[in-house]
């Protein structure tokens, strides 16, 4: 992060539906790691696939796509 932000980190699936909010805080300037556990928002583990995550910080917002494979 290039400055200190009120950082979100969503997960969702190829049907646009949101699958867990992995970071929901404001975060300190610098590098940072969020890790998914391939679990949705309650705990239960879903199915290998693609998927998408869309990180906002201030005035940014990017959406990247990533592969779970078990």
């Amino acid at each position: 992060l290039a400055t200190t932000a009120d950082v979100r980190l969503r997960i969702f699936n190829v049907l646009g539906q949101e699958v867990r909010l992995l970071i929901n805080q404001r975060q300190e300037a610098g590098i940072q790691t969020a890790r998914w556990d391939g679990r949705d928002g309650n705990g239960i583990q879903v199915q290998s696939g693609i998927y998408f995550y869309r990180l906002e910080a201030a005035e940014f917002s990017q959406t990247r796509k990533m592969m779970l494979i078990r």
